[in-house]
Parts: structure tokens; sequence; C-alpha cells
């Protein structure tokens, strides 16, 4: 299989996942391979990922993302094309970029919560740094740049480069070696918040109850 078939599939295949695995609707999300030191092929803007055919792909030129960026179907680039850019510039180790406005993750930051990926032992192997970036407008070249500072930024005493970073209200970007990678990620991501906002209304239930700590098991008496 030639690069170009190679990452068309894959990045077809990847928008599917994000579909089954509820993590977009509509047209939201966005996802892109690296095809060579020169190109990107992206997803096009206003389509759904998970039904996308081979001919809405689009090929984008690095250095002049205005040559030819039009599908064989019509379509233009994503609307967040600049973010895929200035991921792929900061982060040349990378294969794959993915976005996706996942439900937990803006509820969360909707609501001012902030989980941290220690709380999981699958996140903190696999996600151990996760930036939180405030609110900034979508497809802005200074949204862009301060996704990529968080992604190329090295962390403290020798920490791992991020590879996931949470929006505020506009859920998450992830990079991986290739797109399936890239949205493992994302699910991560989700996975995590879902986990820290159920955690948060059982609590809240709990202290509405007035129960300080949780039942032991067994201690309810038989038949009850």
């Amino acid at each position: 299989m030639d690069p170009l078939a190679d990452a068309t599939d894959r990045l077809i295949r990847a928008g599917r996942r994000l579909g089954s695995r509820g993590l977009i609707s509509a047209g939201e999300g966005n996802l892109s391979v690296r095809l060579d030191a020169d190109r990107l092929l992206v997803t096009p803007a206003g389509l759904r990922k998970d039904e996308l055919a081979a001919d809405d792909l689009v090929v984008v030129w690095i250095g002049d993302p205005e040559r030819d960026a039009v599908s064989r179907s019509g379509h233009t680039p994503t609307s967040d094309l600049v973010i895929h850019l200035a991921v792929h510039a900061a982060r040349p180790d990378i294969g794959a970029v993915a976005h996706a406005h996942l439900p937990a993750a803006m509820g969360l930051t909707l609501a001012g919560e902030v989980p941290d990926p220690a709380a999981l032992p699958e996140t903190a192997l696999l996600l151990p740094r996760l930036p939180f970036l405030s609110l900034g407008i979508p497809g802005s070249a200074e949204l862009a740049g301060r996704i990529a500072a968080a992604l190329s930024e090295p962390g403290e005493s020798s920490e791992p480069l991020a590879s996931a970073v949470l929006l505020e209200r506009h859920g998450a970007v992830a990079v991986g070696r290739d797109p399936q990678h890239a949205v493992d990620r994302l699910e991560l991501v989700e996975v995590l918040c879902r986990t820290w906002r159920d955690a948060l209304l059982i609590r809240a239930a709990r202290a509405s109850l007035g129960i300080v700590e949780a039942p032991s098991p067994g201690s309810q008496s038989e038949g009850q």
C-alpha cells in the first residue's frame, strides 16, 4: 500500500472510531496525518468524521497551506487546520493529530473542574501530563500557538512531553505516532473526565444524604 492510501485508510478508520465511541457529533472534530516532510492529509470542514470517503480528505502542503487545498470531492480543509500545522511543526516526532469536542471534558471544564490524570492507573501511566488551556477562539493562530507550546514544552524533573492537552469548553487535542494512537489518547482523556465527573456526583449525593464514609461491603443485613 502506498503512503497516501495507507494514510487515507488510517484517517477514515480513526474518524469512525471517534463516532462509534460517542466522542463527536455532527461535523465536530478533525484529524491529520503526516504524509512526508512537506505534506499533511487532513479531514475536511463540515462533514461528519465518521462518514468520510477517501475523496473527502485533503492534502495540505505544510509550507503553503493554500496550495491545491481542496479534496477530490470539492471540500476544503478543517477550520482548525492552523492547529494541526502548528502542532506538527512543534512536534516533528509525531505522525498524527486528533481533536474532538469530548462531551465529559467540555462539561467538566464548563463547571470549572480540571481532572488530575494521576487519579487513575491507566492515565497515570499513559497520560501522565495533561496540560489545561483556558478558552481560546477556535481556529485562531493564538489558540494554535498555545496548544503547540503545551504539547512541546518539557515538564518538570525530565517528565515526558505531553501527548494530549485539555481545552476549556472545547474538548481536547492529542498526538500520536498515527491517527489510531492519537484517538487512543482522546479516549483516555474522556475516560478520565467521565470518571472524575461521576466521582463528583457520588460525593455530592453522599453529602446530601449525610453519609460521611461509604458503607463497607456486607454492612447491610440480608434481605434489605
